[in-house]
């Protein structure tokens, strides 16, 4: 992967599409997520004491993304977990209520105007949030040795990335 640019992230990709930063955590989740990918920021999985990285595949040729499960530091908060336009069938087991009449403790982010797309909707709650991480964000030169290998020593790899080339090998 050629990782060369002004940017040694995302490179010119996101360049060409005003850059990238950190969003503040949204949608219930406690960790923040970048606004070009959607990973979660390094600093903020680092910090998690029970993860472990379950690898997507190399369609880039080397170790890009993985996936990780996290506990949800607030079980009980209630969200929306579907929407529909027509009336709601098929799902044994789901409650449904009216979008104009979702209660105030719902966290509703995430979903556009409710009342004005949805019909109906159903609500539940998360154990778990999951989150993605895409392993260019150890290229970040702001991130700090620290969290850079709590990264590599619980995801099973060290990466490297220089001169616009990837090397990885087993973290050791």
């Amino acid at each position: 992967m050629d990782t060369s640019s002004t940017d040694p992230v995302h490179g010119a990709e996101a360049e060409r599409w005003g850059g990238w930063s950190w969003r503040e955590a949204s949608r219930g989740e406690h960790y923040r997520t970048c606004s070009y990918c959607g990973c979660i920021h390094p600093d903020d999985l680092a910090a998690e004491t029970d993860w472990r990285a379950e690898w997507a595949d190399r369609k880039y040729g080397y170790p890009h993304k993985f996936y990780v499960t996290l506990a949800n530091r607030r079980p009980e908060q209630r969200f929306i977990t579907g929407a529909t336009t027509g009336t709601p069938t098929g799902l044994v087991g789901t409650t449904w209520i009216r979008a104009d009449e979702v209660p105030d403790d719902v966290n509703t982010d995430g979903w556009r105007d409710l009342a004005g797309t949805y019909e109906w909707v159903s609500i539940g709650t998360r154990p778990t949030h999951h989150a993605k991480f895409y392993t260019v964000h150890l290229a970040d030169p702001a991130l700090g040795h620290e969290a850079r290998d709590r990264i590599q020593s619980v995801s099973g790899l060290r990466l490297r990335f220089e001169d616009g080339r990837v090397w990885w090998e087993p973290y050791a």
